[in-house]
């Protein structure tokens, strides 16, 4: 027999006729007319070239052929529909690993509770943590990195993600600055100051200075560090602006994180921050990952350092 000649649809209606042992039962089951049911039955029989259901005085009684099929037909159905349906995900049986890039400011701020509460319900988890760039979307495309949360500012066909918040920027300086005399930065004050610049975790910069090319200005690197609190350090010290998205900056300043900064506004527009929960298409599906991702973006989510705010792609 053709495969192609199998209709899987058949399979059900089969298993309620070998169940029920009436026609009309089996057609009440599946929610189908009993004239539907009994041309279903025809075609059962001329596929399987056998009448499967015969009339014994008052009763419809199964063929030896029947016989076996009904007993072969529960497991059978259940491999189908083990085959074509995606297992139900079990964390604590789970065994894994998966690389994750990550910024140091959600490394230190977000992701402990989210770590802790993995370690505990899926104990076979192995997490492996790497501080994010924009050249690891090739990482993600070839398999060495499985999901990023990210500042993400191109569009990729291939990239699934979900928006984790935006966010403003807003001007760190130290407590005694100078430029604190006056009410608000001026342009001027901005662009004639020296600025540490943070190259860790994604482009921060690129906003900043594509909104200031536009009006034909631009900032002048001192510094360049790869992490947020060395950054802190470093503008509590000395005489270098340092710009950051505004909820980093109040989340770090209120948690004396800061301490010895002010903060003031720019004196210019920047385009909003956005941030993302980025990985590849060929994980869309995949259980473990969406067990992952959806913890992952709860805890963005939930977490006193994120803004709402966000759409699923």
């Amino acid at each position: 027999m053709e495969l192609s000649r199998i209709n899987l649809n058949l399979l059900p209606a089969l298993y309620q006729l070998l169940q029920s042992r009436s026609v009309s039962r089996a057609a009440g089951a599946l929610h189908v007319s009993q004239p539907a049911m009994s041309r279903t039955l025809s075609q059962l029989r001329e596929l399987l070239g056998d009448p499967l259901l015969v009339r014994v005085g008052n009763e419809m009684q199964l063929t030896p052929r029947a016989e076996t099929l009904a007993g072969q037909l529960p497991a059978l159905l259940l491999q189908i529909e083990n085959f074509l349906i995606p297992d139900q995900f079990d964390p604590s049986l789970y065994a894994g690993r998966f690389n994750i890039a990550i910024t140091d400011y959600i490394s230190e701020h977000i992701l402990p509770p989210l770590v802790a509460t993995l370690y505990r319900t899926a104990p076979g988890l192995q997490l492996h943590f790497h501080l994010w760039e924009p050249s690891m979307i090739r990482d993600l495309r070839e398999g060495r990195l499985d999901l990023a949360a990210c500042i993400l500012d191109d569009i990729y066909d291939d990239i699934y993600g979900r928006e984790v918040g935006q966010d403003d920027y807003v001007c760190l300086l130290r407590r005694d600055h100078p430029l604190l005399a006056a009410p608000a930065l001026t342009l001027d004050d901005y662009t004639g100051a020296d600025h540490i610049s943070i190259s860790g975790g994604g482009d921060k910069n690129r906003p900043l200075d594509s909104a200031l090319a536009a009006q034909g200005r631009h900032r002048r690197i001192h510094i360049t560090v790869p992490f947020f609190h060395s950054a802190l350090a470093f503008c509590a010290s000395s005489d270098c602006l340092l710009t950051l998205p505004t909820h980093m900056a109040q989340n770090l300043l209120n948690l004396n994180e800061g301490q010895g900064l002010e903060q003031r506004s720019l004196p210019f527009a920047v385009p909003r921050v956005q941030y993302s929960l980025i990985w590849h298409q060929r994980q869309q599906h995949d259980a473990a990952h969406r067990f992952l991702r959806q913890h992952f973006y709860d805890a963005l989510h939930s977490s006193p350092f994120s803004r709402s705010g966000y759409n699923e792609n």
